[in-house]
């Protein structure tokens, strides 16, 4: 099969090898759709912390069983199934955790082994196009349920990226209502049509600037400073992006948590079970998320976007294998 695989940071390289081997519990996956991650660009440009060479990247992945037939999305995280955190429903912070396109080789190929307690059905009238941007939605799931996101509440989100709208969508779906804040106008006037689709409002358009909660799908300490000074009292925050500046945090940060009695929350990654909450989301608004997608793309040509990924200007790129 043809696979494009990260020989050294810096070098993707597409070659033929030997299709995917499973072991049990495994399927072997025909990739039709392989959305490109501004964390598989990061890969490229230079590495992380989870990542063994060479490694074949993509976790945004979308297939089909040749043997049944059957479309799936796949949630890329593999657990033990028997820990503290697995047992209660929180899979992705399993310590033995092995992750698609990380631990393993992931979907920037024509075929990718499975676990089979990763494959979530497809609905029928959802394209695959679509589904393979269930696990970035899945992940913005996730951020809202540490800050326990609940109907009519009003929050901010930091970057208008393809995860921050993403994130937005999510906040509609859970008739919260959804505000922006970015930096660079460039993004905001490309993702004006989606955002006025889901009613996601400028937050210097708000007269109002005590929010109920704030999640930063950016990576500056920045949005994190600020984040805090927009919450209302009791208000949450959600540190969704890692933070990759050396800013230190003031002290007076620290005690606007205390004084005004802040929460802060964590998210990493995504559960199976949000990732079908995703796909059940998507198909609601197909129409609207393939605003996102920029192009539809071969493994050729994954290298030569990955620089515009990293710059902040796409959204999102599509493989089709």
């Amino acid at each position: 099969m043809n696979a494009l695989q990260l020989e050294k940071i810096g070098s993707l390289q597409l070659k033929e090898t030997h299709t995917s081997e499973t072991k049990p519990g495994e399927i072997l996956l025909k990739v039709t759709h392989c959305a490109v991650c501004r964390t598989d660009a990061k890969m490229w440009e230079r590495g992380q912390r989870d990542l063994v060479l060479p490694r074949v990247l993509g976790h945004e992945i979308c297939g089909i069983s040749e043997e049944s037939g059957k479309r799936f999305a796949v949630w890329p995280g593999s657990a033990c199934g028997h820990c503290e955190d697995c047992r209660r429903g929180t899979e992705n912070l399993c310590r033995e955790m092995q992750i698609i396109g990380f631990h393993k080789d992931g979907g920037f190929a024509e075929y990718v082994a499975v676990p089979e307690s990763s494959l979530i059905p497809i609905p029928d009238d959802l394209p695959g196009e679509i589904a393979s941007l269930a696990e970035p939605l899945a992940c913005a799931i996730n951020g809202l349920r540490q800050i326990r996101v609940r109907e009519e509440e009003r929050i901010l989100i930091y970057g208008a990226g393809s995860v921050g709208l993403l994130t937005g969508l999510a906040v509609s779906a859970q008739n919260a209502s959804p505000f922006i804040r970015e930096i660079r106008p460039d993004r905001l006037t490309r993702s004006e049509v989606f955002r006025d689709r889901i009613g996601m409002t400028c937050a210097e358009d708000c007269k109002e600037h005590r929010f109920d909660a704030a999640i930063n799908a950016a990576p500056s300490s920045d949005t994190f400073l600020q984040g805090l000074s927009a919450l209302r009292p009791g208000g949450r925050f959600c540190l969704f992006s890692g933070l990759i500046d050396d800013q230190p945090i003031p002290v007076p940060a620290i005690n606007e948590i205390h004084y005004r009695q802040l929460r802060i929350a964590g998210a990493y990654g995504c559960t199976a079970a949000q990732m079908k909450a995703a796909l059940n989301i998507l198909a609601d608004h197909k129409n609207d998320v393939k605003l996102l997608i920029e192009d539809h793309i071969t493994l050729e040509q994954v290298p030569h976007i990955l620089p515009k990924i990293l710059a902040g200007e796409a959204f999102k790129f599509v493989v089709d294998v």
